[in-house]
């Protein structure tokens, strides 16, 4: 049992160690990110919504 608490906190330790480390994006990268990805998602969602709608369309006339 004593050895399972010596892991433990010397993982957190380790965590701890590690996010020491990072370097967090500032503010405007975060908010240049967020705006690539709600742009690409919305791309993505159209293109999935027209195709979408192209084949149901298609296989309503042949059916």
């Amino acid at each position: 049992m004593n050895n399972y608490i010596g892991k433990a906190g010397q993982y957190y330790r380790d965590v701890v160690s590690e996010m020491r480390k990072v370097i967090w994006p500032g503010k405007d990268e975060v908010k240049d990110f967020t705006i690539v990805v709600l742009t690409v998602s919305g791309i993505l969602a159209a293109f999935t919504f027209l195709v979408d709608w192209v084949i149901s369309f298609v296989m309503g006339k042949l059916l």
